[in-house]
């Protein structure tokens, strides 16, 4: 996969820069933006892999729109610095701001602080995934209990004899036992 960019500076030797470091890495840099609207935008329509965020210490705007593009998850965000700028740590606490790098900006800075932030990413989608599979599998539980309590108490049969008639539905269906699940608690609540 290639990863797509998009950078931000309001500085346009600055924009340039990072741009060429980008391009002698090999990442396709999709669109650059020079005002902070004008990253919004472009960073919701391009929809890049990565976007670049030139922080200019002297204008709060850039980092208000960086705070906006992390809670919209857009894509992950590394913002390059001035040392000491206490207000970009504290913008760290967002998700999607994976980290930071301070001036003066190498090939070598720029590169490590990419591969972590594409890293973090990727941790951090496997284990949002796992959270929505899990959370999945106990509404599933949570149905298929409920469920069969309906089917005990409608056909007076034992746990174990209303689950196995649930799974024996299921395999004849071949439906979900989920599927199965909502439709008994349809037929019974109503």
């Amino acid at each position: 996969m290639s990863i797509t960019v998009m950078v931000y500076s309001s500085k346009p030797e600055n924009r340039k820069n990072i741009v060429g470091l980008l391009q002698k890495m090999g990442l396709s840099v999709i669109t650059e933006a020079s005002d902070t609207q004008q990253a919004l935008r472009l960073a919701r329509s391009s929809r890049p892999n990565l976007i670049i965020y030139d922080i200019d210490s002297f204008e709060y705007r850039s980092l208000e729109t960086a705070t906006i593009l992390a809670n919209e998850k857009i894509a992950p965000l590394l913002l390059i610095t001035d040392p000491h700028q206490q207000r970009v740590i504290a913008a760290m606490r967002e998700d999607y701001i994976m980290s930071y790098v301070v001036r003066p900006l190498t090939r070598w800075t720029l590169q490590s602080a990419i591969h972590t932030v594409l890293s973090a990413i990727n941790k951090l989608k496997e284990k949002e995934s796992e959270i929505t599979k899990l959370k999945n599998n106990l509404e599933t539980r949570k149905l298929v209990e409920k469920a069969k309590h309906l089917v005990m108490k409608e056909l007076s049969l034992s746990e174990d004899e209303a689950y196995r008639r649930m799974q024996r539905l299921s395999m004849n269906k071949g439906v979900p036992l989920k599927q199965v699940a909502e439709a008994i608690i349809l037929k019974y609540e109503l």
